[in-house]
């Protein structure tokens, strides 16, 4: 019943379950929107923008790509400034995503619209998205971190035995 990447994997289903309620998703909606990258929480692109428009503080959102540059263009309630972000083909070259294979080879309109959509949103929405990276982002700019193996603490099996702390 959850997806495939969750399978066998209840730390990250925990961890994409309580990130989710962070930003007033439902487990279930959390579980199709959130994917745990390298041990870091990321919304996808569609997710993050659905909760931005869920939280009402968007008052239009306009995305749109000539072929070599994605703008997304949103207004937030309450401020004169629209928030726009572009990127072109030249940023994703810059950023060695150009022909990269996968979807920067097979989808370079859609990645590029991905990643303007999550310059726009997370600069404009930053308190709704509560510092989530969009997952297509955190993809391509997430190292893997996690060590090889847990760090593990000296602790005396009696804790009688532990070294005493100084007193005032």
């Amino acid at each position: 019943m959850v997806p495939e990447a969750f399978q066998g994997n209840p730390d990250n289903c925990c961890v994409a379950i309580m990130q989710g309620l962070e930003v007033g998703l439902s487990p279930i909606a959390a579980l199709n929107s959130i994917a745990v990258i390298n041990g870091r929480p990321s919304l996808w692109g569609d997710g993050a923008l659905a909760v931005v428009r869920a939280s009402g503080l968007a008052e239009h959102i306009t995305e749109t790509d000539d072929g070599e540059t994605a703008t997304c263009t949103i207004r937030r309630k309450g401020e004169d400034e629209p928030i726009v972000r572009t990127f072109s083909m030249a940023d994703a070259k810059k950023a060695g995503l150009a022909g990269k294979k996968g979807p920067w080879q097979d989808y370079p309109q859609r990645m590029r619209q991905m990643r303007a959509r999550s310059w726009a949103l997370r600069d404009g929405f930053a308190d709704v998205l509560k510092g989530l990276y969009v997952a297509e982002e955190a993809q391509d700019i997430m190292r893997d971190i996690t060590p090889s193996r847990p760090a593990v603490l000296d602790v005396p099996d009696d804790i009688s035995q532990a070294p005493k702390q100084p007193t005032e």
